[in-house]
């Protein structure tokens, strides 16, 4: 067998070699036009001497002239697929009699409200299902016109993100931005707290773009304000004035803006804007393209939590225009020594109580690692959700994690701490931030258990309670210095 000549691509078994097209009615031509625009050979046979001389400039294309009745199957018929463009159903069957055994044949009509006849397929997608294809790009469109014009003129307008922003806030944000630019404007994007978990200083490494810390002169002098991935009420203490507000978690009641986006069924923000800036044919970069990939994988846990098919289809958009030798380097990156040693000992220290998993770490020095432990601990057998709360910079964090089946674990934190706190979440995924107000750590024991287990018996929450705290009476890691990105 001769070699393939060196960068000459390797042919596709499954390609067809050429189609045969058979029928008279209007949509021959038009057909052969979508096979030769493809570079396929096609074989027509048909009753209409019009239809030859048509055919007779295209290239790679045979036409045969046969009877009006198709009554005779052809000698030279060549092998599937074929196309049948009759619109008679008497022809059709007298045709589909002497077509050898397949499943590849086609009915092309003009009419594609009308059902093919049995063993038969449509080439085209059903003018209904276009349709609404079209309606949801209009809508997007109507989305991107409504959010770009709220930028352009603006001086200093600012994409805002909550606290320690996770991928999805990010890649959303940059996305965010980038439709802001196509407008002439100069957006900021800022977060509000510190990034903490290495993977996210590395990704903020990569994309080489301005994201930082929000600075107490820059809210005020914004003309513009977006928050994304996160709601205004998210800030309990003092709410931005937002003017834009795009996001996937539930919508709270105080949530108000001139331009509002929620989608509640979406796994992740970066969804939305994946589709504002495809169907607005926005170019992505391959900077853009990884975050918004790393956004929708990591708050869909690679596709295996709380994922839509909306997210599906901006994944499938997404993933071959992103870098993916560095999506594998965040994959696998190593989590600092001193982690490691906070994981060892909220596994060392959990509460089994039932179907559920709860360790309280005390004081930490970055919540991240109540982050990794829920999502580890979800993984043992038998436990269907999980709570990781800690102490830090005066507040309780609890980290929620459900198996989204028997559990809706965003619930369950929104009706515990919602009224004294923020509070919400996903079914399978859950956040909750109380102010302590100086509180001390085995305070923040009895808040946690006494909200999240109210109908537990007064004398059951106090040995959870004592539990809880006796473990606190341990030996602790010790604190890193830090948990900056090294070379």
């Amino acid at each position: 067998m001769a070699a393939r000549p060196l960068g000459q691509p390797a042919p596709n078994p499954g390609a067809p070699r050429q189609v045969t097209i058979i029928g008279h009615n209007s949509q021959i031509v038009p057909t052969v036009g979508f096979f030769v625009g493809g570079s396929i050979p096609v074989r027509v046979y048909t009753s209409n001497q019009e239809i030859e001389d048509q055919l007779a400039p295209y290239p790679g294309v045979q036409t045969t002239v046969v009877p009006a009745d198709y009554g005779t199957r052809p000698l030279d018929l060549p092998e599937p697929p074929y196309f049948l463009g009759v619109e008679d159903a008497a022809i059709t069957e007298r045709i589909d009699a002497w077509l050898p055994p397949t499943t590849a044949r086609f009915l092309i009509r003009r009419d594609h409200r009308r059902q093919p006849l049995r063993g038969f397929l449509t080439l085209l997608p059903q003018q209904a299902e276009n349709r609404q294809q079209v309606l949801r790009r209009l809508a997007a469109l109507k989305r991107v016109d409504t959010v770009m014009d709220l930028a352009r003129g603006k001086h200093q307008p600012l994409i805002l993100m909550y606290s320690d922003p996770d991928p999805d806030a990010v890649g959303a944000a940059l996305g965010l931005a980038t439709l802001w630019k196509a407008a002439g404007a100069t957006p900021l994007i800022r977060y509000t707290g510190e990034v903490q978990r290495y993977q996210n200083k590395l990704l903020l490494s990569y994309l080489k773009y301005p994201i930082e810390r929000l600075q107490d002169d820059e809210l005020e002098a914004a003309d513009l304000i977006a928050v994304v991935d996160a709601q205004p009420g998210f800030w309990r203490d003092a709410p931005p004035r937002a003017h834009v507000v795009i996001d996937h978690h539930p919508r709270r009641e105080d949530t108000s803006a001139p331009y509002v986006d929620l989608r509640e069924t979406y796994g992740s923000t970066s969804t939305i804007l994946t589709e504002y800036l495809v169907e607005a044919d926005i170019p992505l970069n391959r900077q853009l393209a990884t975050a918004l990939t790393y956004g929708i994988v990591t708050d869909t846990d690679n596709l295996r939590r709380n994922a839509s098919s909306a997210d599906i289809r901006a994944f499938d958009l997404l993933h071959d225009r992103a870098d993916r030798h560095f999506l594998a380097r965040l994959e696998k990156s190593q989590v600092p020594m001193s982690m490691l040693d906070y994981i060892a000992w909220g596994i060392s220290h959990r509460v089994v109580y039932g179907d559920m998993v709860m360790i309280h770490f005390g004081k930490v020095p970055t919540v991240d690692v109540c982050v990794q432990v829920a999502d580890l601990m979800l993984l043992t057998c038998g436990i269907t959700w999980v709570v990781c709360a800690a102490v830090n910079d005066d507040r309780l964090v609890a980290i929620f994690r459900g198996d989204g089946h028997r559990q809706n674990v965003g619930k369950r934190a929104s009706l515990a701490f919602s009224k004294i706190g923020s509070a919400g979440g996903h079914q399978s995924m859950g956040r909750a931030e109380v102010p302590l107000e100086g509180a001390s750590v085995e305070e923040s024991i009895e808040m946690l258990v006494n909200n999240l287990f109210r109908r537990m018996t007064p004398a059951r929450r106090g040995r959870f309670i004592r539990i809880l705290k006796s473990h606190l009476a341990d030996a602790r890691p010790v604190d890193p210095e830090e948990f900056e990105l090294t070379s």
